[in-house]
């Protein structure tokens, strides 16, 4: 059997002989392909004993079915799963980040002061004389209770509101200070709160760093738990105890307060050796899909389903109104089974009516992206798209983008025909279906058609009514501005009769005329004109412009009698490197003359003549082309090794 790969090898270097023996024949080859030639020698010895991929018509055709493989179903699957678990980890608890995320915000000495406050050991008073008598003074009250006052003795202040205690000490200093007693006492008096007492208040069960915690004697059930650390996601924020030596404990649900912002228990002040106690979560119910705010929630034994959706905060605007809620099953999970969850679909208008026993999971789907649109284009005032409604038609969408039927509008539109396009499931072709607009306006309803949703409004412009046709004329006319165009195929002679003819000043041979910004060779004013065009009549310039390589470039003046010779010679004569015999003429018109031969073009006043330079020939390095020719020939002897050695 013939080797594939010898052969192709061989191949190859047949067309790298052939090649190399045309080097010997042409003995004007250029470096440039001996340098070619020798990449293709070195590709070939790089390339040698590689694996060749055969061509792409000779591989066997992949035929496959529109039904999926088990592999396609089980990729598929690991997709699904992998996303739901990355969603699962995006999930937050709802609520624990409110008591967790203001370590650095400062409340102690910020809480307000709770009127029915009681003194006691460890607070500081401050009491203030002014008027006639001055004096103001900081006192602590001790632990038995007692505050020692100068001039009042021991004095006790645990147990009285601050009311209270203005009224006590108020009447102790009047029999100090006589000044203070009377109707219209000389001086005043009051007394603040200083630096406060802590309270003890113990948090045990599912928080943070359970203990025993000093917490700010104004502090509520709310700001105690901030204080604390928080709650742990274990915990349960629906039923936080506060448990007391002598009364019954009491329930602080905190969804009240984070859901709706209502104060009452979250603001439950808390005294000195409570204890406050998290409980674990009865439940952990996720909630995701078009929701305001997809989470993990905990529900109560009352709770039900919409009641959980809204705390969420509710469908979306592109929810579906059927959830899929997922409830755990016992006899499920005591087999082992994989799968222990059943899914039910509930309306949500039902929501309400379906417990929340079991429920772990709850889905709003989105609505499908399906837009109902129709489409209109063309000579209309405000094409696009627009909203589909059942029933519409297209006088329904006429007027919706302002109306075809205006006397002046109307004459812009072609109105014997427009066209509704409209898929069609049987074909891969649309519907066309022609309307007379003519006929629609003077009331037959028969073009009125109904529209599909998805349809296409197709309003053709009436080229009759096209905007008028404008050029400029400028320079040595008589009457230069903008005209319009009148007829099809005005001519540039028309024009320039309408435009007055020329003055005493033009240059009638060096016309020009830009179309596009690109000036147009003239060889008479029978031009046919056209919109945009711009025509400019120059006065005569008297001189001719030499540039390229002469000696010195530039004007030279114009005699009738000069020949193209004698225009070079006033320039300075051609510069070493002129190509003479290629020379090209621009007449001012933009007409184009190139002298190749021994009779030159007539020079007109106006022109431009160019003297081009001679083309840069490469010398042929003999030593270089010998080196790359004994290169080539080693590298053909190694492939003749190569190949006879196989």
């Amino acid at each position: 059997m013939v080797n594939p790969i010898k052969s192709i090898m061989k191949k190859n270097i047949s067309i790298l002989i052939l090649q190399l023996f045309l080097i010997g024949l042409v003995s004007g080859q250029s470096r440039s392909d001996i340098k070619k030639l020798k990449k293709q020698f070195e590709s070939v010895i790089q390339n040698q004993g590689k694996k060749i991929t055969p061509p792409a018509d000779e591989k066997k055709d992949k035929i496959g079915g529109d039904l999926p493989t088990k592999l396609d179903l089980e990729i598929k699957q690991a997709k699904l799963e992998k996303e739901e678990d990355e969603e699962a980890l995006r999930l937050k608890h709802f609520g624990y980040d409110f008591f967790t995320k203001r370590d650095t915000l400062s409340i102690w000495n910020n809480l307000p002061m709770p009127l029915p406050y009681i003194l006691g050991p460890g607070d500081e008073i401050i009491i203030s004389l002014w008027g006639e008598t001055q004096l103001r003074d900081n006192y602590t009250i001790g632990r038995d209770g007692m505050v020692y006052i100068d001039r009042g003795g021991q004095l006790s202040l645990t147990g009285k509101s601050m009311d209270q205690a203005k009224i006590y000490l108020e009447k102790q200093f009047q029999k100090v200070f006589e000044t203070l007693k009377g109707s219209r006492p000389s001086t005043y008096m009051d007394v603040s709160l200083g630096q406060l007492k802590s309270i003890n208040v113990t948090f045990v069960g599912e928080v943070k760093s359970p203990g025993i915690y000093p917490v700010h004697p104004f502090s509520t059930v709310l700001t105690g738990l901030i204080q604390a650390g928080g709650v742990d996601t274990t915990g349960s924020l629906r039923n936080i105890q506060i448990i007391r030596p002598v009364t019954d404990p009491q329930q602080v649900d905190m969804y009240a307060f984070l859901l709706s912002g209502e104060t009452g228990q979250a603001n439950m002040r808390l005294q000195d050796n409570d204890v406050i106690f998290i409980p674990p979560r009865s439940s952990r119910i996720e909630v995701v899909g078009a929701v305001k705010r997809p989470g993990i929630y905990e529900a109560n034994s009352s709770d039900n389903v919409a009641a959980v959706v809204d705390y969420a905060g509710g469908l979306r605007t592109n929810a579906q109104h059927t959830l899929v809620v997922y409830r755990s099953n016992p006899s499920l999970v005591n087999r082992g089974a994989e799968n222990a969850a059943d899914a039910v679909y509930v309306p949500y208008t039902a929501a309400d009516q379906i417990k929340i026993d079991n429920v772990n999971r709850i889905i709003a789907h989105s609505a499908p992206d399906y837009i109902k649109s129709v489409y209109i284009y063309g000579q209309v005032k405000n094409s696009g798209i627009y909203g589909f409604q059942e029933g519409m038609n297209v006088l329904d969408l006429l007027k919706m983008v302002g109306g075809l039927f205006d006397e002046t509008y109307y004459q812009t539109i072609y109105a014997p025909r427009a066209d509704i396009i409209r898929r069609d499931p049987r074909s891969n072709f649309p519907k066309v279906i022609p309307i007379n607009l003519e006929e629609l306006k003077q009331g037959n309803q028969r073009h009125n058609i109904e529209l599909h949703n998805w349809d296409i409004i197709l309003v053709r412009k009436n080229k009759n009514f096209a905007k008028s046709k404008q050029v400029q004329i400028t320079g040595e006319v008589n009457v230069p501005g903008y005209y319009t165009l009148t007829k099809p195929k005005e001519t540039l002679q028309e024009l320039l009769s309408r435009s007055g003819g020329f003055t005493d000043r033009a240059f009638e041979d060096g016309i020009q005329l830009y179309r596009d910004s690109i000036q147009v060779a003239l060889d008479n004013y029978n031009f046919s004109l056209a919109h945009g065009d711009s025509i400019h009549v120059p006065d005569h310039p008297g001189v001719i412009q030499v540039m390229g390589e002469v000696y010195n470039p530039g004007y030279v003046q114009y005699d009738r009698g000069r020949g193209l010779n004698n225009y070079i010679e006033a320039a300075g004569g051609f510069t070493l490197e002129a190509r003479k015999k290629y020379i090209t003429i621009i007449y001012p018109n933009g007409d184009v003359r190139v002298k190749d031969s021994f009779i030159p073009p007539r020079i007109k006043e106006g022109s431009l003549i160019i003297v081009h330079q001679e083309e840069k020939k490469l010398p042929f390095d003999v030593t270089e082309f010998l080196t790359n020719s004994a290169s080539i020939a080693a590298s053909l002897a190694t492939i003749f090794y190569i190949i006879n050695s196989q």
